[in-house]
């Protein structure tokens, strides 16, 4: 692709630190995935492709004047379970004006991302967007794999799990279902949100309204034809419509502090299919959560 004289985020950064609408960081790590590993990759990628997004929303917001400052990427180092913490220091660091928008890496990068918004805005709820909840105390031969990233994530960020919503799941082990239903997570499937779209998005409006919200997003909640490039695919998932008109749905009755994209792994793509759909999501949160709120 001839990214020629066009400039990365629709033109749109630049902005100082202490100073930006929206702060972004990528966190190049892969090291918990246990299937396909290739999500290190995606902060270089989503960054360049980027530079072919025009700063303009599909309901013909214009972003221009939005502020954007990219802080690069951090390094977490060879192991997430040693390096989170470091991480999470320079994301603590960003401006509470700011919303924070992080480029995984695997889901366990959000380990690094919810402990830093657990301490700039200790009450957020999350609304985490994915096929699989990764709620397992141990997964696939360790406790700080993929399968893990949330159940770590509550942990480290002393998050009360009745203050989690899931979007999009489809597949699950034993003891997520269990931990689900123990702890008073809101679980909205796929078949949910695909039978009803309205009802569903109403029902995670409904426990969200009024809050500050942090959304993961796992591009695997798309189903595999809009998003290949991602370690599991998994059949029945979300169209890329449909998870835009979610975000859309709650994003209105909620305040936005940070959304980190994950799982998209560049080797596995088909076109930039994947990535293209990771930045048209992230274009469309930064829009919805602008217009209004900040």
């Amino acid at each position: 692709m001839n990214l020629d004289g066009l400039l990365p985020w629709g033109g749109l950064a630049g902005a100082p630190f202490d100073a930006a609408d929206m702060v972004v960081a990528g966190i190049p790590y892969d090291g918990s995935a246990v299937y396909r590993k290739g999500a290190a990759l995606a902060p270089a990628r989503i960054r360049s492709l980027s530079a072919a997004m025009p700063p303009v929303t599909e309901d013909g917001q214009v972003l221009q004047g939005l502020r954007v400052h990219d802080m690069g990427d951090l390094d977490v180092g060879p192991d997430i379970g040693e390096g989170w913490m470091r991480v999470a220091e320079h994301l603590a660091a960003v401006p509470l004006t700011s919303l924070l928008t992080v480029l995984g890496g695997d889901h366990c990068t959000a380990i690094a991302t919810i402990a830093a918004q657990a301490r700039r805005h200790p009450d957020m709820q999350v609304l985490w967007v994915d096929a699989h909840p990764d709620l397992c105390d141990f997964s696939r031969g360790g406790r700080w794999t993929c399968g893990c990233a949330m159940r770590r994530a509550l942990e480290v960020s002393a998050i009360d799990p009745a203050r989690v919503v899931i979007a999009g799941g489809r597949d699950y082990d034993p003891e997520e279902v269990e931990f689900i239903k123990a702890t008073g997570i809101l679980l909205v499937s796929a078949r949910e949100l695909a039978a009803d779209p309205a009802a569903a998005a109403q029902a995670i409006g409904d426990r969200l309204a009024g809050k500050k919200v942090h959304v993961s997003f796992d591009i695997d909640a798309l189903d595999p034809a809009f998003a290949p490039g991602t370690e599991i695919p998994s059949a029945g998932g979300m169209s890329t419509r449909q998870a835009l008109d979610l975000l859309g749905a709650v994003l209105a009755r909620t305040s936005p502090v940070g959304f980190d994209m994950v799982e998209v792994s560049p080797p596995f793509d088909n076109g930039d299919i994947t990535s293209f759909a990771a930045l048209k999501l992230i274009f469309e949160f930064w829009g919805m959560s602008w217009n209004g709120k900040r």
